[in-house]
């Protein structure tokens, strides 16, 4: 144990009414994004409720699998599905407050290399129009009958009613969008004949040119895969509002045009920064560049559109790190200006896919942080967070890492770099709040890492996973199916891979709604978020590490404990988790945890509130807070306690 002290030596119903009527007034009162719960999902992949639009009018039929099984190919999965969830009060009961959808945008279709071979853009990360909804999301007809015209402004009205049924159940909608790149908008012409040879790779992607650029490039025409010129082309009208475009995204000369280099995924040397991504068109976002201030403009133009027209709430940024820096604190800067007060309704957070704290926080701050010290970028998913957390718990049968990673990766929070600059932003952003505490955390997603539950992990270790994110500082951002323990059964612990973007709600042999929500994984998360509403300080109270492991001691037992506790220490949880399949209590060797007296423990007691896998047996019976602290944490489980004042 190296961390002893650090130191060493409600009824769910209840509850979930609190929830509940937490939710029914999120229109009239907004609630600070520090006290959100994400729910992620891939809108392709949770439930097809319209089967109409599973293949476009002109479509290739090849790019839809019926099966639902081919996680190369659509699945169906729509607005529509959301909708159905939403209806049901599906979100409500679980606790989540927000759903981050993958990109809705129009896409190109088909790709014909990529990582893994030829792919459909289910995922809408391969944008061919940014003013226009995927004709695989939206549906002809609204929920209540109303036709939808067959066009974008139809598409962009379902869109808008979808964000309006949000917003009626007090669940906040945060769009996916992606500015370092297009789809497969325009081909390589290899062989200078001006057509695009869909079997040649080289026409799909071309070596890395680190001097100069390819000008044998045509945009591409292919309408059964939409692999056409990217658009908007100018002003358009949509909702009965112009916006007003130049055309900028639909001009070659904004692209970098240099191909792809298959290791500046990894890189930081600045080519991550002009290539292209396999097939899909890199954006030239230099600061330098001669339409540096056009293309931004175009793109604070649209997601202004989006954010007041439409109602979205917040936007998760794509590949942050794969642009100039530049580029992001001229975006949020003139689009904070644009939106006004709205501004502080907002959340702008970034995916910067690396570990390093350094490299996450410096979005968080402008280039020019010295003279402007407001945010960049709101805040970014923590990686650096998720990597450790993994390491810690993400192991089969009776194994666990080290939580003293996860202690760091906390700790790194409030640390900085060798000069002394915190390595996130501390300065408030337009609501009040800064960049840690809205930090995102999570333990799964859709990328390389994927889903957290994969061959050899149980159930209860994913919802203990859950439980982590759900009570640590930050926003916790659960992945879609996790509320059901959905397994991968085809990833390992090791390698990473996409193979957990299967569907959830499936046509044949997938599960049931209402067989869902009675299973541990949806009833254990609906506890703990019920949970979390109940405790202030588990979303807004600072992080105070108490215990965990060394990594190397022979007395390495998987126990992590924390508090979280108010400014004050008047309002304190103790959480303890216990990674082993053995029952387990915060102390070994000889030493027993202790409360720091920053936490007031003289005179106080502390009493359990809730707990995974406690047996009958396991006492509730209030202990001294002041006293040597032998908790008991139930064999792959998790408790918590409060601190009270001892009844007279």
């Amino acid at each position: 144990m190296a961390s002893v002290q650090r130191r060493r030596p409600t009824s769910v119903n209840a509850l979930r009414c609190l929830l509940l009527l937490l939710a029914t007034v999120a229109s009239a009162v907004a609630r600070p994004w520090s006290d959100e719960v994400i729910y992620f999902v891939m809108t392709d992949r949770f439930h097809d409720a319209d089967s109409e639009n599973n293949r476009p009018a002109g479509s290739d039929p090849a790019l839809h699998d019926p099966e639902q099984r081919d996680i190369r190919r659509y699945f169906g999965g729509d607005l529509r599905g959301l909708e159905k969830a939403l209806e049901s009060g599906y979100f409500n009961d679980l606790g989540v407050t927000a759903l981050w959808l993958t990109p809705v945008v129009r896409n190109v279709w088909r790709s014909g290399y990529d990582l893994g071979g030829w792919k459909s853009g289910y995922h809408g990360y391969w944008t061919q129009d940014w003013l226009d909804i995927d004709p695989h999301l939206a549906s002809r007809t609204a929920l209540d009958g109303r036709p939808y015209t067959d066009d974008a402004d139809g598409r962009m009205s379902h869109y808008r009613d979808f964000v309006k049924l949000a917003r009626s159940k007090g669940v906040r909608i945060i769009q996916d969008v992606v500015l370092n790149h297009a789809g497969p908008v325009f081909f390589y012409d290899a062989d200078g004949d001006g057509v695009f040879d869909v079997q040649e790779e080289k026409e799909w992607v071309r070596p890395f040119r680190r001097e100069g650029r390819y000008e044998d490039v045509v945009w591409t025409d292919v309408p059964e895969w939409n692999a056409a010129r990217t658009m908007p082309a100018g002003p358009i009208e949509l909702l009965g509002r112009r916006v007003p475009l130049k055309g900028t995204l639909s001009r070659l000369d904004v692209y970098t045009r240099k191909g792809f280099s298959w290791d500046s995924l990894g890189k930081r040397d600045g080519e991550e920064m002009l290539c292209d991504f396999f097939s899909l068109r890199d954006l030239d976002t230099a600061p330098d560049s001669p339409h540096f201030r056009e293309l931004v403009d175009e793109f604070v133009e649209i997601f202004r559109f989006y954010l007041e027209e439409v109602g979205v709430d917040g936007l998760r940024v794509d590949t942050v790190k794969h642009v100039h820096h530049g580029f992001w604190d001229a975006f949020t800067g003139r689009l904070r200006h644009r939106l006004g007060a709205a501004a502080a309704e907002k959340l702008l957070f970034g995916e910067v896919y690396d570990g390093d704290p350094a490299v996450l926080g410096r979005y968080t701050w402008r280039e020019d942080w010295n003279s402007n010290p407001g945010p960049s970028l709101d805040s970014v998913l923590d990686f650096n967070f998720c990597f450790a957390a993994r390491d810690y718990l993400r192991h089969s049968g009776d194994q666990f890492g080290s939580s003293a990673q996860l202690e760091r990766a906390l700790g790194n929070r409030k640390t900085g770099d060798a000069a002394g600059r915190p390595f996130y932003n501390p300065n408030p952003g337009p609501d009040g709040l800064n960049a840690v505490q809205k930090m995102i955390t999570f333990i799964e997603n859709h990328d390389g890492i994927n889903r957290f539950r994969v061959a050899g992990i149980t159930e209860r270790r994913n919802l203990l996973a859950q439980a982590l994110v759900l009570t640590m500082p930050g926003i916790p951002c659960l992945y879609y199916g996790t509320e059901a323990g959905l397994a991968d059964e085809d990833g390992r612990i090791g390698p990473d891979s996409e193979t957990g973007r299967m569907m959830f709600y499936r046509r044949t042999g997938g599960p049931v709604a209402r067989n869902v929500r009675r299973t541990e994984s949806f009833t254990g998360i609906a506890r703990l978020t019920a949970l979390r509403a109940r405790f202030p300080v588990l979303r807004g109270g600072g992080f105070v590490p108490l215990w965990s492991d060394g990594g190397a001691g022979v007395e390495d037992d998987g126990v992590f404990a924390f508090a979280r506790a108010d400014q004050d220490a008047r309002s304190v949880v103790v959480v303890a988790f216990n990674a082993s399949a053995q029952p387990r209590v915060t102390g070994a060797g000889g030493l027993s945890m202790r409360l720091p007296a920053t936490l007031k423990p003289a005179g106080r007691l502390l009493r359990p509130v809730f707990e995974i896998g406690a047996s009958p047996n396991d006492s509730v019976a209030p202990v001294a807070a002041d006293a040597p602290l032998l908790l008991p944490v139930p064999a792959s489980g998790m408790k918590v306690w409060e601190i009270v004042a001892p009844q007279p």
